[in-house]
């Protein structure tokens, strides 16, 4: 098939490295046998060629993780440009924003690492499971309508109260007050079953979420729309960078910094009218060397999963998180819950 008539794969893009999610599902050794997107007569693919993009061609993802580089500047796309920082109060680099407007110092490394406590689910699609989703499919990444909304009913029944990023970095930066037993609620990609599944579910049961998006996808069939993007935060939701085509941060160079991170940020930024400055790894990789682009990038917060501890030096740009499996009952979520925020430092 040439590459003008791929269409989108209606299986999520964002497939962890199976080393990382087989730990959290006890997969068995034989990683192909369940790989996502792996199915006769069809390559594994995120995007290439699709209409809209001006002939932008994007690599697939494998199950591994590797990505080709960035095919061309995603400003063609209808970036916005050099950044208006929706609100006031809210610097896009640096420091912690106080009432005024001004950056105040941040706090120390060891403090963070106290106070990154708080547990984060990451969701991907919420839809029923189609005919041919594997078993990792629809174990890791497909949770269908009704099993999530025991989820959310099994959380709120246990005293979890859902928050922001805001909230968490609030607390992170300034040791802002907490519910008693927060939780974050995540959704990567921007499948449109996010908006039409997840965010009427989360509003049903009283809570938020944040929902990190691609923005090279935005307005092709499966995915949401750049009006969606704001219908999210008029909905009480937030909205996070997963960057302009879902590639693997440890692999960036040259212009891929730029195309990666700030243009996505600023067209999220411009779309849903928040200061978008929490980002999501795809397949929640990450290095160090990653780190200083992401703030020079504006970005305050960044999440992976939970291969790794925090780093530290800078805790809050890797806030681990769990990656929710769909055969989850209600209690097991909250056992899930309840065992991150035992295990990880007291809150101060």
């Amino acid at each position: 098939m040439s590459a003008a008539r791929r269409a989108i794969d209606p299986v999520d893009a964002d497939r962890p490295d199976d080393r990382l999610a087989s730990r959290q599902a006890d997969r068995p050794a034989d990683r192909n046998a369940d790989r996502p997107d792996v199915r006769p007569g069809r390559r594994q693919l995120l995007l290439a060629g699709v209409a809209g993009l001006g002939g932008l061609a994007l690599a697939g993802c494998t199950a591994n993780g590797n990505t080709g580089s960035a095919q061309s500047n995603p400003s063609s796309t209808g970036g916005v440009g050099a950044t208006t920082t929706p609100g006031t109060g809210s610097p896009t680099r640096g420091g912690t924003p106080t009432a005024g407007g001004q950056a105040a110092a941040r706090p120390s490394a060891v403090v963070m690492h106290g106070r990154a406590s708080v547990p984060v689910l990451c969701y991907h699609q919420v839809r029923p499971y189609a005919g041919d989703d594997t078993a990792y499919v629809r174990s890791m990444l497909v949770i269908p309508p009704e099993k999530f909304a025991a989820q959310l009913a099994g959380i709120k029944a246990a005293g979890y109260t859902a928050i922001s990023p805001q909230q968490y970095r609030d607390h992170l930066f300034a040791g802002a007050a907490l519910p008693a037993k927060p939780v974050v609620l995540s959704f990567d990609d921007g499948k449109d079953n996010q908006f039409q599944q997840a965010m009427p579910a989360l509003r049903k049961h009283g809570m938020t979420g944040v929902f990190f998006i691609m923005t090279v996808v935005l307005g092709q069939r499966g995915w949401m729309t750049k009006d969606d993007v704001k219908k999210l935060v008029d909905a009480g939701m937030s909205v996070g960078s997963h960057t302009w085509d879902h590639h693997m941060v440890t692999k960036y160079s040259g212009t891929d910094y730029t195309t990666q991170l700030v243009a996505s940020r600023e067209l999220l930024s411009g779309l849903s009218g928040q200061d978008v400055v929490d980002f999501a790894y795809p397949y929640g990789a990450w290095n160090t060397a990653i780190l200083p682009h992401l703030t020079a990038a504006g970005y305050r917060t960044a999440y992976q999963l939970m291969d790794k501890p925090l780093d530290v030096k800078r805790p809050e740009l890797s806030l681990r998180r769990i990656l929710a499996v769909s055969t989850w009952t209600g209690p097991e979520v909250v056992a899930k819950l309840d065992a991150f925020a035992r295990d990880a430092p007291s809150r101060s």
